[in-house]
């Protein structure tokens, strides 16, 4: 009986022991006390613009968020912050700000919300690409293949072009405006039926580089004149530029 007892306090021990063991491992947070984290920004997007990017989310998780704070790095590796203030009203409210003067690069957007005691919220991160000239510089321009006088019209027979949106086409009209025709990309022959019998017609191709963009890009400019009086067709060889 009495090394059964003496087991038994034995086992005891060994299991107060262990216990002891389990909470040296969380000692340091047990220390700390409680942790309150304030609701994040949630369902976090990032739209690509020129030199500027929009993000969008979403406020949830309560309505104690009183201060939001946006963090990044620049092209030249300078920490960059924002703060916001925020107002809840709503179980769920928006999230929504644009970032100006941007670098052309990849960025890290890292937002933390805070609540009036200074709790924070856990990191929502978003990655995304900002444009700006150097992705402009490269796109080209819709060559013409060929145009042609056709009574007292204008046709215009344009080549293929990749990854473009759209072409705006300015011409002058009869009346001595200027006009403007948007020409999709789809569109292989164009007929102008009201331009001046002779002048200039310019125009520039239109690309988006991602399909969320918020803002379009332009290639180059290109500029010929035509005239109703010397009918002739387009000369190839100056649009392989």
């Amino acid at each position: 009986m009495r090394n059964y007892i003496i087991v038994l306090w034995g086992t005891i021990l060994g299991f107060c022991t262990s216990c002891d063991g389990m909470l040296d491992n969380i000692q340091s947070y047990l220390e700390k006390g409680e942790t309150i984290y304030v609701g994040k920004v949630d369902s976090l997007e990032a739209f690509p613009g020129k030199n500027r990017v929009k993000l969008e989310g979403l406020y949830l998780y309560g309505v104690t968020q009183k201060k939001c704070v946006i963090s990044w790095k620049s092209m030249d590796e300078e920490e960059m912050s924002l703060n916001l203030d925020v107002v809840r009203e709503n179980p769920e409210d928006p999230f929504e700000v644009i970032i100006d003067n941007l670098d052309e690069g990849q960025y890290e957007f890292v937002i933390t919300t805070y609540d009036a005691k200074g709790n924070s919220s856990i990191e929502s991160v978003v990655e995304c690409y900002v444009y700006g000239e150097l992705y402009e510089s490269n796109l080209s321009n819709r060559k013409i293949d060929s145009w042609n006088i056709n009574g007292t019209s204008l046709e215009i027979n344009w080549r293929p072009v990749n990854d473009a949106q759209e072409v705006e086409f300015y011409y002058l009209n009869r009346e001595g405006v200027e006009a403007e025709r948007i020409i999709p990309v789809s569109e292989t022959r164009t007929v102008i039926d009201d331009c001046a019998y002779e002048g200039e017609i310019r125009w520039r191709t239109v690309y988006l580089p991602e399909k969320n963009a918020i803002d379009k890009f332009y290639s180059e400019e290109t500029i010929e004149n035509y005239s109703f009086y010397v009918e002739r067709e387009l000369d190839k060889s100056r649009f392989s530029r």
